[in-house]
């Protein structure tokens, strides 16, 4: 104990000294109010009543009825002669879209693919069919047949339920998804210091010199590397929880969206992230073990940091997967704490992401245990 005590010091040491590390740690969790707060940002814009009045061009005179009711779907009509000046103004973009009658039969032409489009086209057609069932009602009572016989045969009414929001969830996994990359980068950059670069400044050599086991330095090198990102981690799950109730409180969005912030909630999230600590900090020392150069070992463990996406892009997704994504690494960590954050707290599944997660990190440091005795991985070149 007293030689892996020695190894974490001088390893914790190294990391402090180490700018690059440090810099990681202290600004990677930085990003997760700010990325928060935009996508908040960004999304409650969208939400927002839009006041646009689109322009639309027609070759017939509205009636007072007609008017009143394009009146209630924002929209402004201009009047052209012909069918070719109705182009001509389109193609100007004086106007968004328009519409030709010929007798009794009204043709609209729009762009559907376009935003405005879509939004213009929608209108248009609420108009006519609100012009059409007006005409039907006026010939009911012009022949003197209850119309209420014909159109109020059922009745709604709309009825706001509470649940899933993919709006607030994408912004609690964007807290989610910075708060593991915060983790990870500062496990790259330790692992890669404490290995590779050892290798490249050939100070590894000199600690193989000292009557230390190579599982001690083992040991010692992945305990110091789980202490950086346990800081990170610490910051980061502060830095979530504060944005998070920031935009809860803050943004249209997340007003009616219940997120669960009490102490059993902190805690399991703190754990489940400790376990992903203990996986990462394995999983790179491993993979770092293997570079001959700190330049290889970023490069051969660039993959980890893109893969903590693929959480992200699957939630906007909506994917659905079954139980056995609990023994994903890194995906598990990500949905389990989505659902944490959701308030749908399921103990069976965050049980299975912690064990499955503490057998990972076991059988890396065994491996790691075992490859440091190969005189290749210590002394490659």
């Amino acid at each position: 104990m007293r030689h892996i005590w020695i190894t974490i010091k001088k390893e914790l040491r190294s990391i402090i000294r180490d700018k690059k590390s440090l810099l990681m740690m202290a600004l990677a969790p930085l990003f997760i109010p700010i990325f928060v707060i935009l996508m908040a940002n960004i999304y409650d814009v969208m939400m927002e009543e839009d006041d646009t009045v689109y322009k639309v061009g027609i070759n017939y005179n509205l009636n007072t009825i007609e008017n009143d009711i394009i009146s209630q779907y924002k929209l402004e009509t201009i009047r052209y002669d012909s069918e070719n000046s109705l182009e001509k103004a389109y193609e100007n973009n004086e106007i968004v879209a328009y519409i030709v009658k010929k007798k009794d039969k009204y043709w609209v032409y729009n762009n559907s693919q376009s935003e405005d489009g879509s939004y213009v086209g929608a209108y248009i057609t609420s108009y006519l069919e609100t012009y059409n069932n007006y005409l039907g009602r006026l010939y009911l009572e012009e022949n003197d047949i209850d119309s209420s016989l014909v159109y109020n045969n059922i009745s709604y009414e709309l009825v706001e339920l509470q649940g899933e929001s993919i709006l607030a969830n994408q912004v609690i996994n964007m807290a989610i998804i910075f708060t593991i990359m915060g983790i990870t980068l500062t496990a790259i950059c330790a692992a890669t210091d404490l290995t590779a670069g050892e290798k490249e400044r050939g100070t590894l050599e000199t600690l193989l010199t000292y009557p230390v086991k190579s599982s001690e330095i083992i040991i010692g090198k992945y305990v110091a590397i789980l202490v950086s990102t346990v800081i990170t981690l610490f910051v980061s799950i502060i830095l979530a929880f504060v944005s998070l109730w920031y935009v809860k409180n803050n943004f249209l969005m997340l007003e009616s969206i219940s997120l669960n912030f009490n102490i059993s909630a902190v805690f399991l999230t703190f754990i489940v992230l400790f376990t992903y600590a203990l996986f990462i900090s394995g999983l790179c020392i491993a993979i770092a073990s293997f570079a001959k150069s700190f330049k290889e070992a970023q490069s051969m463990l660039t993959p980890i940091s893109l893969f903590i996406c693929v959480p992200m892009f699957l939630e906007m997704l909506d994917t659905k997967f079954g139980i056995y994504v609990n023994i994903i690494p890194i995906l598990n960590h990500s949905f389990v704490i989505n659902d944490i954050f959701s308030g749908k707290i399921d103990i069976f599944n965050i049980l299975i992401v912690i064990i499955s997660s503490i057998i990972y990190t076991c059988l890396l440091i065994f491996i790691i245990i075992k490859q440091y005795k190969s005189e290749k991985i210590l002394f490659s070149n």
